[in-house]
């Protein structure tokens, strides 16, 4: 039932003599001092996407008469923007704090202003510079507006600048003094992490909180990457890890609230470690290693730190929920890093065995997702089973001899499957 239907049935409920006229009153206080604190929703959406507009709007209209303009009139106007979103940014701290409305346009207009203004200064005096370097001060500048204003949106804009910024150090301009320069995005994430944690805490199923449980993993999981210097194969071991760890910080969010919202979580720590299993369900996937040849060097490697450092993360945080939350720690997508681990270890003897292994592996973790699905009624979690079913079929589809009509019915067999198991769980949660 909405506020608004409560309010109204207020009068009904005094005259029936359900309630007093004093509870009356303050339950009518207290749905309107809700209202004044929470944002309309619509408003929100056109105020961001008006600063937005704005802002590329200046932006536009100077540069149409650029060429026009002297040295002195263009540092004028490339400050412009900054000016405007600064007293934008002040107006809203002194005169409209707690207003979301006014925090996040601001902020985003402000966001915005500081790119423009460092390019343009940056193409006025010809200073000279990469595109990481634009990027690296940009993301900076932009970290302090997430806390002065309050700014969800700026907290993505944030997330967003640091991801492209060691994307474009890490990946895009490699070298060794760009690799070291990308490892900068670490301190990015640290500057981010007490802003999404408070956010969380504070609003544990908002919109913002909910694309902030997706942009955050994606990016750890884009930006782990740019740590492959020497030994790229070892990070293969990092990536379980790093998956483990999401899963777990899924399920530590949950334990706040059980109505979060955490599927950029599941996604990365489920179909993650699937991927990579169904990489290796591939024989020549582990001979491209040559793990025979750089055995013991990997262990004095700075993949392998990164794999021991999230490995003893994961550990650390299995136990804690364990003591504090009480929650099953031994579940099947927790567990999977240590088994990656062994079967990557043992590829060092006899690369064969950890593929066949690998397939069992794949296998059983398809099974058991199907089997979790129908037992907790959880159609995505179900499809995802069958999906790695499908995958593993399909992989063995290209380098086993088998003939094409048993390929073919075993391709009707699993789409049937589909259809039925679909079919059952969608008639079970109705019944």
């Amino acid at each position: 039932m909405s506020a608004k239907s409560v309010i109204n049935a207020l009068p009904e409920l005094v005259e029936a003599g359900l309630i007093t006229t004093e509870t009356a009153s303050a339950i009518e206080v207290y749905f309107e001092q809700k209202r004044d604190q929470t944002p309309n929703r619509l408003l929100l959406v056109f105020a961001i996407l008006g600063a937005l507009l704005t802002g590329l709007g200046i932006i536009l209209i100077i540069a149409h008469n650029w060429d026009k303009y002297n040295q002195l009139t263009k540092t004028a106007f490339a400050f412009l923007p900054l000016i405007i979103g600064q007293l934008f940014a002040g107006f809203t701290i002194l005169r409209k704090p707690g207003n979301v409305v006014w925090q996040e346009a601001s902020a985003v207009f402000l966001t915005l202003s500081i790119g423009a203004s460092i390019s343009l200064v940056s193409q006025i005096y010809n200073l000279l510079g990469d595109l990481s370097s634009f990027l690296f001060w940009w993301t900076l500048l932009s970290l302090p507006l997430v806390y002065l204003l309050n700014s969800s949106m700026a907290s993505l804009l944030f997330w967003c600048g640091a991801t492209y910024y060691g994307c474009q150090a890490g990946y895009f301009e490699w070298s060794h003094m760009s690799s070291a320069s990308a490892s900068y995005y670490w301190l990015f994430v640290l500057g981010g992490i007490p802003y999404y944690y408070l956010l969380v805490r504070r609003a544990p199923v908002g919109n913002f909180t909910n694309f902030h449980h997706f942009i955050v993993p994606i990016s750890l999981v884009i930006m782990l990457g740019t740590e492959s210097h020497q030994h790229g194969s070892i990070l293969y071991l990092a990536y379980m890890s790093l998956f483990g760890l999401l899963h777990l910080v899924g399920t530590w969010i949950k334990t706040w609230r059980s109505e979060s919202n955490i599927s950029g979580y599941q996604l990365a720590g489920k179909l993650g470690p699937i991927g990579i299993l169904m990489w290796f369900s591939f024989l020549w996937a582990w001979g491209v290693l040559n793990l025979d040849k750089e055995s013991w060097s990997l262990l004095t490697s700075v993949e392998f730190f990164w794999f021991l450092g999230l490995t003893l993360l994961s550990v650390g945080l299995m136990f804690w929920l364990k003591e504090t939350r009480g929650v099953n720690i031994f579940k099947l997508f927790n567990v999977l890093p240590f088994v990656f681990a062994f079967l990557f270890f043992l590829s060092f003897i006899n690369p064969f065995w950890s593929a066949v292994l690998d397939n069992l592996l794949v296998l059983g973790l398809g099974i058991a997702t199907v089997v979790e699905g129908s037992r907790t009624n959880s159609v995505a979690t179900l499809n995802v089973g069958l999906l790695t079913l499908t995958a593993l079929l399909i992989c063995r589809f290209f380098d086993l001899k088998i003939d094409f009509v048993v390929r073919g019915i075993l391709f009707i067999v699993v789409g049937v499957g589909f259809f039925l198991s679909n079919y059952w769980l969608i008639k079970k949660k109705k019944a």
